[in-house]
């Protein structure tokens, strides 16, 4: 455990690169290598652990997290045990921390006055004096640093080529003592309750579509971990024929419910970052088998950082002549298994017909299962194989 974090010190800083590189010595070894050691001490069943160096470009401040899965899994939202490394590698912390993300999608500019106020009732219920309580300094400039440093609860630090193997792990194990109280003591209270209960309840002065775009931006902060599919791969299928649907359907339908369009949000979010997600898993593993790692590690998602560009997903493609291009990727995803319809803007139809043979549409479907299927269309197969129907309308009031 120590060597490993020997190395991300010393080596980090060391890559002039500001991009990821999987191949490094420090990515192979903290990235890839650590979270599995760490698992000799944590059950996978229970516990999720991922480190990171940045996702695309390289991060101010690394970090490795190891989450309880029942009250998360992502580094952006609730309670955690992680190791946040400072940007001038001078050292790094055990901490006990919480996410930035929610409280920046719910409390705007008062985030890190209230994750602090969270931060301070979680540290009242901790009694045990071996854990610093006081600030956390990353010397760190971006605001992923100053969430980390606001959402502390209790930490220790250690200085660079000052601790050893025997210190590392006997503080870990009494975090995990702490985290895991906190976790069993979370019943029916769950982290976001204590959230609102302590910081009072600001959203309700929120609109409903701020309401909504908190949700769809929690979504995407939220799926940031791919490790719970890392074992549900898609599966390429040709384009299906037309499912003629039975019309008698709704007909059996005896109870109407009222449509909760917030959670409707929520989840059609959530089911196209899953289908985004195992998109950029398939073409990851398609250029790898073309010999082009260095390509698959160039890939972007587009859509996490843009929504307007009219693709979600940057890849490649390569022809006979070994020539590299861009192929742009719009992904359209359902958990069902009903794939005639899908939704296509108009700023998408735009963009495919700017691009046109580097233009792909994605089709997912059974997403949530552990056997995802996904049909591709080109330009000329959009073009020949869909019709498009008109579904709404901009209204607009008269000059």
């Amino acid at each position: 455990m120590k060597e490993k974090f020997d190395i991300l010190l010393n080596e980090y800083l060391k890559d002039n690169s500001v991009l990821v590189d999987s191949n490094k010595n420090y990515y192979l070894e903290f990235v890839k290598k650590l979270p599995k050691y760490l698992y000799k001490y944590f059950d996978k069943e229970k516990y999720l652990i991922k480190a990171s160096v940045g996702a695309g470009q390289k991060s101010e401040i690394p970090w490795l997290c190891i989450f309880n899965k029942n009250i998360t899994v992502s580094a952006t939202k609730g309670i955690y045990i992680c190791y946040l490394f400072k940007s001038d590698m001078s050292g790094f912390y055990l901490v006990l921390g919480q996410g930035i993300t929610t409280f920046e999608e719910l409390y705007g500019k008062e985030k890190y006055n209230n994750i602090k106020k969270v931060a301070e009732y979680f540290r009242n219920l901790i009694d045990d004096n071996k854990f610093n309580t006081g600030y956390i300094d990353l010397k760190g400039t971006k605001s992923l640093a100053k969430g980390y440093e606001a959402g502390t609860i209790i930490s220790k630090y250690y200085e660079k080529r000052k601790y050893s193997e025997e210190e590392l792990i006997d503080d870990l194990l009494n975090f995990k003592d702490v985290y895991d109280e906190i976790c069993e003591n979370m019943v029916e209270n769950t982290y976001m309750d204590i959230v609102d209960n302590v910081v009072g309840h600001i959203k309700s002065s929120y609109t409903i579509a701020q309401e909504a775009d908190k949700m769809i931006k929690e979504t995407l902060k939220e799926n940031d971990s791919t490790d719970e599919r890392s074992e549900v791969f898609l599966e390429k299928v040709d384009i299906p024929k037309y499912k003629k649907k039975n019309k008698y359907t709704n007909i059996t339908k005896k109870t109407i419910q009222k449509i909760d369009y917030l959670k409707k949000v929520q989840s059609n979010t959530k089911n196209g970052l899953l289908g985004e997600e195992l998109v950029i898993d398939y073409e990851m593993e398609r250029l790898t088998k073309l010999g082009r790692e260095d390509l698959a590690q160039k890939i972007k998602w587009m859509s996490k950082e843009d929504d307007t560009t009219g693709y979600d997903i940057i890849s490649f493609d390569i022809d006979e002549f070994n020539n590299v291009h861009e192929k742009y990727i719009e992904v359209k995803s359902t958990e069902e298994n009903d794939i005639n319809d899908f939704y296509i803007s108009a700023n998408e139809l735009k963009t495919m017909e700017s691009i046109k043979k580097q233009y792909y549409i994605y089709r997912v479907y059974n997403v949530k299962s552990s056997n995802p299927k996904v049909f591709i269309l080109d330009y000329d197969e959009f073009k020949n194989k869909i019709d498009l129907t008109v579904e709404s309308y901009v209204a607009r009031i008269k000059e």
